[in-house]
């Protein structure tokens, strides 16, 4: 190869990694995605997240800063249920950005499906920035030996007790589920308390000895509370995207408000 071949080559190469000591930038929908990508990313990434994890963002008004951020990304990570994505993307003129739809089903709270998740964003990771491939293959080993462990912990808060039957937020059934609680009704957000679904939820509460009233934090943290009232039981409020400090910790967060409410 003569020297103006090499020398495109090397321009060819050049724009599919990105130059030593600049980060590549990642724009996330939600903090489920943000949380990964900063775990598997670490310094090799600039990650921004758009809907931060104390709102809900199946329901949110996109900002003009997110525009912005979105523009000047290479890679910009939904999960496909973001009713105001579709209004981004409408505002996006960068031929460089990447729009990537995740695959991982469920609820990314669950620790099997938040390992999912991590092998998936870091693939994706590795394809947008292929110099960084081993890099992000170990991290998501590191992160996933994490996450491993907060889920035992999590679970040894529950071992050897007698779990009571539970209604909760429908987001935080899957959850529930895994730590090993019978979940026999669910409900979702305030404006869907009626009288009537109240009644019929106070019901099955009396019909299944129910012993925990369950809310989540993004789809209304209280909803639940005149359940539990009238019921004369506990209720507790978990969130269902990780908090800032990341998974691992969050995933004690909630497991202990659950462990600390029971006898």
């Amino acid at each position: 190869m003569n020297l103006a071949g090499r020398v495109l080559l090397l321009a060819a190469l050049a724009g599919c990694a990105a130059p030593p000591g600049q980060r590549i930038r990642v724009v996330a929908s939600t903090a489920n995605i943000g949380a990964i990508v900063a775990a598997v990313g670490g310094s090799r990434v600039q990650v921004t997240t758009i809907a931060s994890a104390g709102m809900c963002p199946g329901h949110f008004d996109i900002r003009p800063s997110d525009v912005v951020a979105a523009n000047e990304a290479r890679l910009l990570l939904n999960q496909g249920w973001e009713e105001w994505f579709p209004k981004l993307e409408q505002a996006l003129s960068s031929p460089r950005l990447e729009r990537v739809t995740c695959q991982t089903p469920g609820n990314w709270m669950v620790p099997p499906v938040h390992r999912q998740a991590t092998a998936e964003i870091a693939g994706l990771l590795s394809r947008t920035d292929p110099a960084g491939a081993e890099d992000y293959a170990r991290a998501a080993k590191e992160y996933s030996a994490r996450v491993d462990s907060a889920a035992a912990q999590a679970r040894r808060l529950f071992s050897g007790r007698a779990l009571p039957a539970v209604i909760a937020a429908g987001h935080q059934a899957a959850f529930l589920r895994w730590l090993g609680f019978r979940v026999v009704a669910t409900y979702g957000g305030p404006e869907e308390l009626t009288a009537r679904e109240l009644a019929r939820l106070a019901q099955v509460a009396v019909d299944s000895g129910v012993g925990l009233v369950v809310d989540n934090l993004q789809s209304g943290p209280d909803a639940g509370r005149p359940l539990a009232e009238a019921l004369n039981v506990p209720q507790v409020t978990l969130t269902n995207f990780p908090r800032p400090e990341g998974y691992p910790l969050t995933l004690d967060f909630n497991a202990r408000a659950l462990a600390d409410v029971l006898p």
